[in-house]
């Protein structure tokens, strides 16, 4: 609706408004009506667009989660590529410390019989020094071994000559000879005969000992 403002004389044509007088009433049949069809077509388009939207989301939320899953996997065969080489460095410094384990071993038990057969030669030889009979025993085992009528002749330091001689029985007199030499170690018992020669000094069976032990710690690779 238009409105314009009088001025001057031209008021006196304004006339007042009265809304009393305009009706509120509207006819029922200048209402628009609503086609039944129209209204169930739109029910119908309401529901497809929530469904299409349910499996939207459903969409999104699966490939969310092949999205975390492909990733997860991605970063495992990451992780396993970056660990492969720590993994197989620490393996080998284990097998490394394992075999330095056995060598270590191998070297203390055979240091050991070192020590062992050091603590003897020199109690063996304290003996010697004390004792002219300490080479009796082991002479009585070599003459025993030795073939029976067989010509023996025995160097030995002349500290242990006597005793020795003393422990000889009257056959083994007749066929062992005693022969002291002055310029051998003290525990040197060296038997000649027929067949060859036998040494059977101290120093020597110690030496033995500790090549059997040593062979059988280290499998007879020493």
């Amino acid at each position: 609706m238009l409105s314009k403002v009088l001025t001057g004389r031209a008021t006196d044509r304004a006339q007042p408004l009265n809304l009393a007088s305009v009706s509120l009433n509207r006819n029922p049949d200048q209402e628009p009506k609503t086609d039944p069809a129209e209204t169930t077509g739109l029910r119908d388009e309401n529901h497809l667009l929530h469904d299409r939207i349910h499996q939207l989301e459903a969409e999104v939320a699966a490939a969310k989660r092949d999205s975390f899953e492909a990733g997860r996997r991605q970063g495992e065969q990451q992780a396993r590529a970056e660990t492969a080489p720590i993994l197989e460095r620490l393996t080998a410094s284990i097998v490394q410390l394992a075999r330095l384990r056995q060598e270590l071993r191998s070297k203390a038990e055979t240091d050991m019989v070192q020590l062992a057969l050091l603590i003897a030669r020199r109690i063996l030889h304290r003996e010697l020094s004390t004792d002219p009979g300490a080479l009796t025993a082991l002479a009585r085992v070599v003459f025993d071994r030795m073939v029976r009528g067989e010509s023996l002749r025995v160097t030995v330091h002349p500290h242990f000559a006597p005793a020795l001689s003393a422990a000889l029985s009257q056959s083994q007199n007749a066929r062992i000879h005693i022969d002291p030499d002055p310029n051998c170690a003290p525990g040197t018992l060296v038997v000649r005969s027929d067949e060859g020669l036998l040494d059977a000094s101290v120093d020597t069976q110690l030496e033995e000992i500790s090549r059997g032990l040593t062979d059988r710690l280290t499998g007879g690779k020493s």
